[in-house]
């Protein structure tokens, strides 16, 4: 009976513990961040219990990495309704047209100039792996998530 009732404690307090916390997120440098939703976000606005940010990459960002000037990124389409919710008016030709390439793609890769805030993509891994050298990107990505969600 003891073991029950400290399980259950120990339960209720990771519970009320994890309530409390921020949004989790990686930072990757110049108000850029990754969260766990698996998006690419320019964070606008953060406080104690929330975040405001602009959506630069939509869900799944499975793989990325960045370095001083760039982020690089690894994006499976996969057919979630959160591609045409949400959009300004004058963003819904442009995206109407990103989406219907992600679409045909299904997987694909992004590169974010940090300083520009310029977004480039989708691509597909020989552009992307081309434009990285054009432009001197030194991150690289680790490639496990992308062999390892395909497998699965």
């Amino acid at each position: 009976m003891y073991k029950k009732v400290l399980h259950v404690i120990i339960i209720v307090s990771c519970c009320g513990l994890t309530s409390c916390l921020n949004i989790y997120h990686n930072d990757l440098g110049k108000h850029y961040a990754w969260l766990e939703d698996r998006i690419i976000v320019r964070i606008t606005e953060e406080t104690e219990k929330s975040l405001s940010y602009d959506l630069i990459i939509r869900p799944q960002v499975l793989n990325y990495a960045y370095d001083d000037r760039y982020i690089i990124a690894y994006q499976v389409y996969d057919g979630g309704d959160y591609y045409d919710t949400c959009q300004r008016v004058e963003e819904k030709d442009s995206l109407f047209l990103q989406f219907a390439k992600l679409r045909q793609m299904k997987f694909c890769y992004w590169i974010i100039n940090k300083e520009t805030g310029e977004v480039l993509g989708p691509m597909n891994r020989s552009d992307f792996d081309r434009k990285c050298r054009i432009l001197h990107v030194e991150a690289e990505m680790f490639r496990f998530s992308e062999k390892s969600f395909w497998k699965g």
